[in-house]
């Protein structure tokens, strides 16, 4: 990985172009599980699977200190006015910069400690995004009006949604973006690496 610390222009243009990727393809994974109160709580599962080789090939290209945390801001800004709440915002911060700090450990070189770093992020969007269904309720119904989502779907998934499903839907998230994180090295390795695109990482 690159051994330069600062982020320059292209790091910039890498981080903008890699997450509005990583959003769009996260959204479509959401959107396709909110078909029903049953599949809803995996949307972020679904994501974080779907949405972890771009993740893990921006940090590819950009393995500098910071770049994660700013991911994060502009990862949840979009959330958050996308309509998804404050909770998600202040959420998706948290686990970016915890992520930060888990690759900064590894001199951002370890490949391991991303993916762990990014499956930690993604259990923490699921965490901003489902739990406050429990805590907080009438927020949530507030805002799914505001955000024209259909009163009676919602009424159904906070009635429907319990401590129990809520651990499970978290539990399977952090192990869905880490499988992502294994699919990406899979096809660093077949395609990139084998290109002179990437180097190999460990």
């Amino acid at each position: 990985m690159n051994q330069n610390t600062t982020l320059k222009g292209r790091d910039f243009i890498n981080l903008g172009i890699f997450t509005v990727i990583f959003i769009v393809l996260f959204m479509v994974c959401m959107l396709l599980m909110s078909t029903t109160i049953y599949t809803q709580p995996f949307g972020t599962a679904a994501g974080a699977l779907a949405a972890g080789p771009v993740y893990m090939l921006l940090r590819a290209k950009t393995s500098k200190p910071w770049a994660i945390t700013i991911f994060g801001v502009l990862y949840g800004l979009v959330m958050f006015v996308m309509g998804s709440g404050w909770p998600i915002l202040a959420a998706v911060i948290a686990g970016a910069l915890i992520a930060e700090l888990i690759a900064r450990s590894g001199q951002y070189q370890k490949y391991g400690r991303e993916s762990i770093g990014y499956a930690i992020l993604m259990t923490a969007t699921a965490i901003g995004s489902y739990v406050p269904l429990l805590t907080m309720k009438e927020y949530y119904r507030q805002l799914a009006e505001t955000n024209s989502v259909d009163n009676e779907f919602m009424a159904q998934l906070v009635e429907f949604i319990s401590g129990p499903y809520l651990v499970l839907a978290i539990v399977v998230t952090f192990i869905a973006a880490f499988v992502g994180t294994l699919i990406a090295r899979a096809l660093f390795k077949k395609h990139f690496v084998k290109a002179g695109l990437l180097k190999e990482v460990r």
